[in-house]
């Protein structure tokens, strides 16, 4: 949008001329929304929008990696339609607080696409399964996707199985289900190869736990209403991996 003139035409009085401007600015910003601005209404609104916004995501991580990234979603207009009209995330993403796991980036998306939740591990409790029943419901995201990550702090921290504190006990005790499966079904992985297999199992869990905890995610799920992906990242690359072997409810 063309920035208006801080100057009032001559005569013309200069209160009067802000006031228009101001009007027309108004408008315009109503009327001729910022294509980013509307790229997620439209995805929610379409009959295969998870597919579409899982396609997005990949393409975002290609640009990434390629060091080709566009940053939409990004530009003034944007982040204040975003703000005035509210959020419109196209996928809710559920995934480690790592701060090298930095979701927006690697998927090359901006303001207002992307509901992020994130959690130690990338397990799930009530205050997790709560904030993606919402983005679900309220916001109407058609895509779920559970991430996790190599090199992940606290799936090491459960492999070893020795305490910590309280509070950091109780994460890896969500995780420690995975380690047990994982040992038992594949005993002879070498370290590395068994906490890669941890880290996959764990995401599945965790996908698995908000089907059993949350009747809303299930069923819309299990409607086709929400598309589901898991993956991991390679944060050495920043490189997003698609599982397969997606739990189903």
């Amino acid at each position: 949008m063309t920035k208006p003139s801080h100057f009032a035409p001559a005569g013309f009085p200069r209160f009067a001329f802000l006031a228009t401007v101001g009007v027309l600015f108004a408008a315009g910003c109503t009327h001729n929304r910022a294509p980013d601005a509307a790229l997620a209404e439209k995805i929610i609104s379409e009959p295969n929008g998870g597919k579409h916004a899982l396609e997005l995501l990949k393409e975002g991580n290609a640009r990434f990696l390629a060091g080709n990234a566009e940053s939409p979603a990004t530009d003034p207009e944007t982040i204040r339609i975003a703000a005035v009209d509210g959020q419109k995330p196209f996928v809710s993403v559920l995934t480690c607080a790592d701060s090298r796991v930095p979701v927006e980036r690697v998927f090359d998306r901006g303001f207002g696409e992307i509901f992020v939740v994130r959690v130690a591990g990338n397990v799930t409790a009530q205050h997790e399964t709560g904030s993606i029943e919402f983005s679900l419901a309220a916001l109407k995201a058609p895509l779920l996707v559970v991430m996790g990550h190599n090199k992940c702090g606290a799936v090491q921290a459960a492999i070893a199985g020795k305490p910590v504190t309280p509070n950091i006990d109780s994460f890896l005790a969500s995780i420690q289900p995975a380690v047990q499966r994982v040992r038992a079904a594949q005993p002879n992985l070498s370290p590395s190869e068994f906490e890669k297999a941890v880290t996959q199992e764990n995401v599945r869990q965790t996908l698995r736990e908000l089907y059993a905890t949350s009747p809303l995610i299930r069923e819309k799920v299990a409607s086709g209403a929400v598309e589901v992906a898991i993956a991991e990242i390679d944060i050495e690359t920043g490189a997003v991996t698609w599982l397969d072997n997606v739990p189903k409810p």
